[in-house]
């Protein structure tokens, strides 16, 4: 569980940006979930993101001045993502907006609804890997940070699609491991080395987490 909660808080550190770029805790670096540095952040580009969705509601500031106040805070970003799953309500078939409300969420840390938002996205995409791993990682955050039963099944089909996609490979690992499977979770994230730079901050913990798997 220790290294699926390391993994996706990453992820979903790197959502706050709304991108999902391989990354990897450097070995050895002590486990914080979610650091109050990543909420602070969060909630300003988040708060820009909806803007340019929804464009200015309320009378509220234009999206660039917005990010630099101090005003903009959680209550009223509640209020921006509650307006956003309202329309998506009427207009169900909107995958950049479920994408949006799904990053919204996990955001804001309301995991159950982020992993129902991606439930919706997924219908609308379902052979897009992105999809089925940042489905998975909401799943997972939602049951106590566990990758076991649906979440490992997204990943499996994920990387049926895409068998080389890095953040899949780098939780299903995890997910190996969760169970007691060294040497899948090995296996897994040797692939990862094959695909990136060995010299890289990616390659050198996924070395490291190999090396301490083979301990166990």
């Amino acid at each position: 569980m220790t290294v699926f909660i390391l993994i996706a808080s990453l992820l979903l550190t790197c959502a706050l940006g709304f991108v999902l770029p391989p990354l990897w805790r450097p070995a050895g670096e002590s486990v914080q979930r979610w650091p109050v540095w990543t909420v602070a952040l969060g909630v300003p580009l988040l708060a820009v993101s909806l803007y340019a969705v929804l464009g200015n509601p309320n009378g509220l500031r234009p999206a660039p001045e917005a990010a630099r106040s101090s005003d903009i805070g959680p209550a009223q970003v509640e209020q921006m993502v509650a307006r956003l799953a309202s329309r998506l309500a009427q207009q169900p078939d909107d995958a950049a907006g479920w994408r949006m409300l799904a990053r919204s969420y996990e955001t804001l840390r309301r995991f159950e609804q982020a992993a129902d938002a991606y439930r919706h996205l997924q219908a609308l995409e379902p052979e897009n890997p992105d999809v089925l791993v940042d489905y998975a990682v909401a799943l997972g955050m939602s049951t106590s940070g566990t990758l076991a039963g649906e979440p490992e099944t997204l990943l499996a089909k994920a990387l049926s699609i895409d068998p080389n996609h890095i953040q899949a490979l780098a939780l299903s690992g995890s997910a190996a491991l969760e169970r007691g499977d060294a040497a899948s979770a090995v296996k897994a994230w040797k692939k990862i080395l094959a695909l990136v730079p060995a010299d890289s901050d990616i390659g050198r913990s996924i070395a490291a987490n190999i090396a301490k798997a083979q301990a166990r």
